[in-house]
């Protein structure tokens, strides 16, 4: 067994990664009856044009975030991120949800959210809520739509 010696460094990092897990965590789980019935508002009320995705749209809300007034703001975005697209389509429906966010008086939690879609939701890692999530990975737009 190795010799793990005990820091205060350790144990303070140690903590904010558990309180990181608890909070996040929940936020991962599953859609609920009122974002799938919002979800499917959102989506039908948009005019599409082919060729579209070959999964059916789904929504998780704000994608291991908390979902609070905002999540239509999420649902939005993720009916742009369904679709996929370029990197400039990409880019500015980040932007989007960032000012959506703000709007909602939440302008710091609409900066937080930009950077962590911009980190966390990138085309090339097989996420359930990547960019371009309604095309078989690693396509990531219509065909012919290079990101």
């Amino acid at each position: 067994m190795p010799n793990i010696k005990y820091t205060n460094d350790n144990m303070r990092y140690e903590t904010i990664t558990l309180i990181i897990l608890f909070v996040a965590l929940p936020a991962c789980s599953g859609p609920d009856q009122h974002l799938q019935k919002m979800a499917r508002e959102i989506y039908s009320q948009k005019t599409w044009e082919p060729p579209l995705p070959p999964k059916e749209f789904k929504s998780d809300g704000c994608s291991c975030w908390p979902d609070n007034d905002w999540l239509e703001c999420c649902i939005e975005h993720d009916t742009i991120y369904w679709l996929g697209g370029t990197s400039e389509e990409r880019k500015k429906a980040d932007l989007a949800l960032q000012e959506c966010v703000s709007q909602k008086d939440h302008p710091i939690m609409g900066r937080v959210m930009y950077y962590g879609v911009r980190l966390g939701a990138v085309p090339w890692l097989p996420t359930p809520f990547r960019w371009g999530f309604g095309w078989k990975y690693p396509q990531s737009g219509p065909p012919g739509k290079q990101y």
